[in-house]
């Protein structure tokens, strides 16, 4: 089974897809959804323009990753707030460290890290998911300037 992010062309240009993808490729850890692969696609769809009902051609993009079985770590804070041990919280929160660090030395920036965006997979281990706001930086690049100064809630 799979999990399927689908793009259109409004929501980003090419090259922030294609960006996107490269960061993903380079990322293979336990604690970070594996990226399996992606899809341009162009699709015909029956739209109203001006008035008037035209085919227009809409360019999708598709991006596969591994299904998370045990959805986000922000259902389980607000649904199970007593039920886990200390232990069990532990292990969650060194996985996302340990994640973190993974893509650190890699020079990717999640940028929009939240319960919402870590899954929980069958043994509660911990995945970061959701790139769609992280930056790939050069080697000679130290510095990362974005025109959006928050993440998403």
């Amino acid at each position: 089974m799979v999990a399927v992010k689908k793009f259109t062309s409004m929501d980003l240009t090419n090259k922030l897809f294609l960006d996107e993808v490269k960061c993903l490729k380079q990322v293979k850890h336990e604690n970070i959804v594996r990226f399996l692969g992606y899809c341009p696609d162009t699709q015909l769809e029956l739209m109203e323009v001006d008035g008037k009902l035209r085919i227009v051609e809409e360019q999708k993009m598709l991006l596969c990753f591994e299904y998370v079985p045990n959805g986000d770590l922000h259902r389980y804070i607000k649904e199970k707030t007593y039920g886990y041990d200390w232990n069990t919280r532990y292990q969650i929160i060194m996985g996302i460290c340990q994640g973190l660090q993974h893509l650190h030395e890699r020079r990717i920036f999640h940028l929009d890290l939240k319960p919402a965006n870590v899954l929980l997979g069958p043994r509660l281990q911990p995945k970061i998911a959701d790139f769609g706001s992280s930056r790939c930086i050069d080697n000679g690049q130290s510095k990362i300037f974005t025109s959006n100064y928050s993440g998403t809630l």
